[in-house]
């Protein structure tokens, strides 16, 4: 008869070395999750870009523009119908043919429009007053 002499696995000191080795790169994760924390890339704010793109190709498509200055809303007259754009709430929504309502940006503090005898200037601002934008649309 023959007893096996080898042994398998891992003696106590290799386990405790292994889960000691552990237990030091897991100390040491929390500071490096703070350090790529703290080089966060600044803000860029999408949603107003998207939105000055979307408005201006509206109106190169549109064959007028009119300004409802008492409900705050600027409306263009294109091939498609009437789209119009005006804040609700703290967003801008944009609607066509007064059917539906489609959320264009969110946490919108000021759409406000003023209209000349020669253009229409719409600023709008985000969030804290952190984005400013003023745009001008030729009568």
């Amino acid at each position: 008869m023959h007893i096996l002499s080898e042994t398998t696995g891992f003696t106590y000191i290799e386990a405790l070395i292994s889960l000691s080795i552990a237990a030091f790169v897991m100390s040491l994760m929390p500071s490096i999750l703070m350090q790529f924390d703290m080089t966060q890339s600044p803000k860029i704010d999408f949603e107003m870009d998207f939105f000055i793109f979307e408005i201006t190709e509206v109106h190169e498509k549109s064959s007028s523009v009119h300004v409802d200055r008492t409900n705050g809303v600027i409306s263009f007259k294109t091939e498609k119908g009437e789209i119009s754009y005006r804040k609700y709430g703290s967003r801008i929504v944009k609607s066509v043919e007064q059917s539906g309502f489609v959320t264009v940006m969110f946490e919108v503090e000021q759409f406000s429009l003023q209209e000349t005898t020669s253009h229409i200037q719409l600023s709008v601002t985000t969030g804290e007053g952190e984005g400013v934008e003023k745009l001008y649309f030729p009568k």
